[in-house]
């Protein structure tokens, strides 16, 4: 098959319609009809990654998130940049395609990455299904994030996270030995607000929630509001895991879905790993 027939046969088994001049989910570099040999599914086409890739003798790689690190993946500012000169070389002399695979997933009626976070951490019993009022403009409140656990205390809840989905740099607010019960997950970037920074606490008081498991953070908004809330004893705590592991769950089990639709296609997931070391 070629490039555009199997983005084509994704895009119709999604059942989602977009904008195809507004989404980001588009042909990211390479021939549109190019022969696939094998696909690599992937949280972002780093070096590592795209070099993996070669190595399995694949030729399409399905990345969620951007080639050319901006949003948009607009590269007209990286003209002049060596590093864009040299990465677009290396997927150019390997003969590569890259698409981006990231509006649909999350546009589904059950949003592919969480599916993937949920299967990893064994939640998917635990997720909570609401009836929400037409007139709720909190986007977070809308997509349904939350979570009813066994209780557990929260370093207990860190080491699970740390093994179900091979966490290295996780960073922790609240009592160690507080307890977690009503979770909180804001993969990527919506524990920023997705549009509004009050988002996410607004979340948080309106679910009582006690305990948040973030993707990105800014330190001034929800962090903030958390370690406030600890230190004058409220029961809340927050576990950042960064967006990149946040997420990863979603493209590693995106493979089965793709076999299923591709079965005369070899699909592989290659792990494009925490971006930060511990010092």
């Amino acid at each position: 098959m070629k490039v555009r027939e199997i983005v084509d046969s994704i895009i119709t088994e999604t059942g989602v319609i977009l904008d195809p001049l507004k989404t980001v989910d588009q042909i990211i570099i390479g021939d549109p009809d190019t022969e696939v040999t094998k696909i690599v599914t992937s949280f972002m086409a780093t070096v590592d990654v795209i070099l993996e890739a070669v190595r399995l003798g694949a030729n399409f790689i399905i990345t969620h998130e951007p080639t050319w690190f901006n949003g948009r993946d607009q590269k007209e500012w990286l003209i002049n940049d060596p590093v864009y000169i040299k990465k677009k070389q290396l997927i150019e002399e390997n003969h590569l395609v890259i698409w981006r695979f990231h509006d649909y997933m999350h546009a589904v009626s059950d949003d592919m990455i969480y599916h993937g976070f949920d299967q990893d951490m064994g939640w998917s019993n635990y997720k909570e299904r609401k009836e929400i009022l037409k007139e709720e403009k909190n986007p977070l409140v809308k997509a349904q994030l939350c979570y009813q656990i066994p209780e557990m205390k929260l370093k207990d809840l860190v080491m699970k996270i740390k093994d179900s989905l091979d966490v290295k740099c996780a960073r922790v607010i609240g009592d160690q030995e507080g307890t977690c019960r009503r979770i909180g997950v804001m993969v990527g970037g919506g524990s920023l607000g997705l549009g509004d920074e009050k988002n996410t606490m607004e979340l948080m008081r309106r679910e009582n929630l006690d305990t948040v498991i973030c993707g990105d953070i800014t330190e001034w908004t929800l962090s903030a509001y958390i370690r406030d809330a600890s230190m004058l004893g409220f029961n809340q705590s927050m576990i950042i895991i960064g967006h990149e592991r946040s997420e990863e769950s979603g493209m590693k089990h995106l493979v089965g879905w793709l076999q299923n639709i591709l079965p005369s296609q070899t699909v592989i997931f290659v792990d494009a790993k925490e971006p930060f070391i511990i010092c």
